[in-house]
């Protein structure tokens, strides 16, 4: 057999490594790539889809109960943390609350500005990373939805909530979920490799797809790592997500001047159980 490769196994040593934990960041190449940030968006904006955002029927229903809970109206102050296209600030804005909504993703906040004109809202929307965006205002509620802060470090996650923290009113509340236990519990790792193995998503045209997905047990994260590999480039991306217990998410919390006083199975407000993959919580300031 001819050997037309002596660094294949080296090659394919690296690209299945097990990376330290929350040690890559490719979140640039996801959400403001040019084709990969317009696949990014259909998936946001498809009804039944869950890679991106939730069911558009489990949205309405937990924009509402939002709604409900914090009384929001005319006055009401709102900012919306990695809001993506929208889903969630234009249903606030709609009750009359001023909404101000972050996102780093170019193209999300591009569609979701031109949406808030279409529907008549005014939405102040900033292109922005917000680890490190300066809001020259207070906030009577802010929001963090679909488990956004899984996707953080643990120092990243004390730059944020310490944020949040400086942000509220002095009567206002952080509204946001995270992944639970049970999710961790659920996941198993896996190798996935094949010609194309997510369709379209990556690429258009012919690729090869290696996807390998760890587990963390001791730091209780999990990791799809995903190696895309073009006929010109190869590429990694990396999707790291941080799962919590109750204390844990209390804990990170209060080192942050920040403590819980409710507790939910999701984002809509339904009561707590044994089988919820998420926490939601409404914290307010010590």
């Amino acid at each position: 057999m001819t050997d037309h490769n002596p660094d294949l196994y080296g090659i394919l040593t690296e690209l299945n490594e097990r990376p330290p934990v929350f040690s890559i960041y490719t979140a640039e190449t996801l959400w403001n790539d040019e084709y990969i940030s317009r696949q990014m968006l259909a998936c946001h904006l498809d009804p039944e889809s869950l890679p991106a955002s939730r069911p558009h029927n489990f949205i309405e229903r937990s924009a509402n109960w939002i709604i409900d809970r914090f009384d929001l109206a005319g006055g009401k102050r709102i900012a919306d943390f990695g809001c993506g296209p929208g889903l969630y600030t234009s249903r606030f804005a709609a009750t009359g609350s001023h909404v101000t909504g972050i996102d780093f993703s170019d193209r999300s906040i591009e569609y979701a500005k031109q949406d808030a004109v279409a529907k008549g809202l005014d939405i102040d929307y900033i292109k922005a990373d917000y680890l490190e965006v300066d809001l020259q205002r207070k906030f009577d509620l802010i929001t963090m939805i679909y488990c956004d802060l899984c996707a953080l470090s643990p120092t990243q996650r004390q730059t944020l909530l310490r944020k949040f923290a400086s942000l509220l009113s002095v009567d206002g509340y952080i509204m946001l979920d995270v992944f639970s236990m049970r999710a961790f519990g659920s996941r198993e790792e896996s190798r996935v490799f094949g010609p194309r193995t997510m369709g379209d998503f990556w690429s258009s045209g012919d690729y090869w797809g290696l996807t390998n997905t760890f587990k963390y047990e001791k730091e209780k994260v999990g990791l799809d790592k995903h190696v895309v590999i073009e006929p010109k480039r190869t590429r990694v991306i990396y999707n790291w997500l941080q799962y919590f217990s109750l204390e844990r998410l209390t804990r990170e919390l209060k080192d942050c001047g920040l403590r819980i006083n409710e507790r939910y199975g999701n984002i809509a407000g339904d009561p707590t159980g044994e089988s919820d993959d998420t926490i939601a919580i409404v914290a307010e300031r010590i």
